[in-house]
């Protein structure tokens, strides 16, 4: 008799793994579809390659995905099996920001003013007319990948050949949030505490909370009831004067979600997966404020361990990568702390530690 498994992930990386390590406590059994074998391969109680995507579906219970850019063919299936988890609409809007972006206009979603332009030219003439604005390449962009600055004297180079874009105004923000929110599939929906962000050419830096901006949740439970969404689901604002504005949603567990691992009565990745597979979901209470710091292009060595560690409440999180590259995610350290100026104090050690005040060369 084939295998079962309760709950199948496509992707392997490194939110796969969190799902699995918080999830298999619950006697759920994980199996892991991906064209390589990341971190979460070590830890899956199965394993197939991209090829083998049917018989994984057909071994799942239910399926979600832990990346937006995963292979179609496996999506589709598992879509068509009724069995996928966010449901396939989400991928599509996060595959072309055109889409994502006229959804949010279509449903009332508050978001920057943008225009559409294909090809260079096109592009070029988009921000002419637009000032001050970023360019976002239509598909494959993420953590700061595929974007193009003009404001304030800087003009990057856009490449010849590219394709679809959205030329969006350059927002003057007091600073960027983000908010971890839930469905389930009988269509209740929570939050957790929003959290400040720091981002630095396109990737999170670190970020703390609890964050004021209860309006952030009103916003999120509006997108998910207008996706009919099931499972975790992270969206990145902008404060504009105490207004918030959507920059982007992430259709799964996110990486400025990390600090609930430490901080809350259940972490982003159990809700998730407890979504998902239809158990029941409890509105997640925050025990004591909390943090993170990505460990960005370098490793963790002994002697930052160590120097970590003994801060006192901070767990680094190695994912066991196969190869340091800069701009890449290698790990993060959780923080928590009694009050979130003490959070922020021990971010302050953490970053010092791992970047010694040279971040740029890391990312």
């Amino acid at each position: 008799m084939p295998e079962k498994f309760d709950l199948g992930i496509l992707g392997s990386g490194q939110l796969g793994l969190m799902m699995l390590l918080e999830g298999t406590p619950l006697g759920l059994r994980f199996s892991v579809c991906d064209t390589a074998q990341g971190p979460a391969v070590r830890f899956a109680h199965g394993y197939f390659r991209a090829d083998g995507y049917r018989e994984f579906v057909d071994s799942s219970q239910y399926v979600t995905y832990e990346f937006e850019h995963v292979d179609g063919r496996a999506l589709e299936y598992a879509e068509e099996q009724n069995k996928l988890r966010p449901s396939l609409l989400p991928v599509k809007l996060k595959r072309d920001r055109s889409l994502e972006k006229e959804f949010y206009v279509r449903h009332g979603i508050p978001t920057a003013r943008y225009v559409v332009a294909d090809g260079k030219n096109e592009i070029m003439r988009a921000v002419k007319d637009m000032g001050d604005c970023v360019v976002k390449m239509c598909e494959g962009g993420y953590d700061g990948k595929g974007q193009y600055y003009f404001f304030d004297g800087r003009r990057d180079e856009v490449p010849e050949g590219a394709g679809k874009a959205i030329v969006e105004e350059f927002v003057r923000y007091e600073n960027e949030a983000s908010i971890i929110c839930y469905r389930t599939p009988d269509g209740r929906m929570g939050a957790f505490e929003p959290s400040f962000n720091l981002n630095r050419n396109g990737i999170l830096v670190y970020n703390y909370g609890p964050y004021r901006g209860s309006e952030m949740r009103d916003i999120a439970f509006r997108l998910m009831a207008s996706l009919s969404y099931v499972g975790v689901m992270g969206i990145e604002f902008y404060n504009v004067g105490g207004r918030f504005i959507v920059n982007e949603f992430a259709p799964r567990v996110h990486n400025t979600g990390h600090h609930t691992l430490f901080g809350f009565s259940v972490s982003q990745f159990e809700q998730h997966v407890r979504a998902v597979a239809g158990l029941p979901v409890h509105e997640p209470m925050q025990f004591v404020p909390s943090g993170i710091v990505n460990i960005l292009g370098r490793p963790l060595d002994a002697a930052a361990r160590e120097r970590i560690l003994a801060l006192g409440d901070t767990h680094p999180f190695w994912y066991g990568k196969d190869e340091v590259r800069r701009k890449r995610k290698m790990g993060h350290v959780n923080i928590t702390g009694s009050t979130v100026e003490e959070v922020k104090e021990k971010i302050d050690k953490v970053m010092d530690i791992l970047y010694n005040g040279h971040l740029d060369d890391y990312i």
